[in-house]
């Protein structure tokens, strides 16, 4: 089995944006040099920070979305580690609502995996 990978159309750019712009902050915080001069330790801190979690960011957000291969399914989310399900412990998969979203019902696949269930969300419509 070829190995796919699923990933959200608007909400990988929208991240990528925010943190691009947040990136720029920390490096126009940290450009004019007050900060450096003045040894202003909080902000130093405040601007590695900001400058540094920047591309983190961007990289947490482009490596969103669900990859499913010959293993399993893998869920990439953005705040969590990777959960990884090999096709062993999966024993069925349907299609049911798992959430509101603006008034509007959230249909996505659901992974039943025994007593548990594992909502795809990003594959939701």
């Amino acid at each position: 089995m070829h190995r796919i990978a699923i990933r959200p159309r608007i909400q990988i750019p929208v991240l990528v944006v925010i943190f691009a712009v947040w990136t720029l902050l920390g490096v126009t915080y940290l450009t004019p040099g007050d900060v450096l001069a003045d040894r202003d330790w909080f902000g130093i801190v405040l601007g590695c920070l900001l400058v540094t979690s920047g591309p983190a960011g961007i990289w947490r957000a482009l490596r969103l979305g669900v990859v499913i291969g010959g293993d399993g399914v893998r869920v990439r989310g953005f705040d969590s580690r990777d959960q990884a399900t090999p096709w062993s412990a999966i024993q069925s998969i349907d299609c049911v609502q798992v959430d509101l979203r603006g008034g509007l019902p959230l249909y996505a696949p659901v992974l039943r995996l025994g007593d548990d269930t594992m909502p795809l969300s990003a594959l939701g419509s």
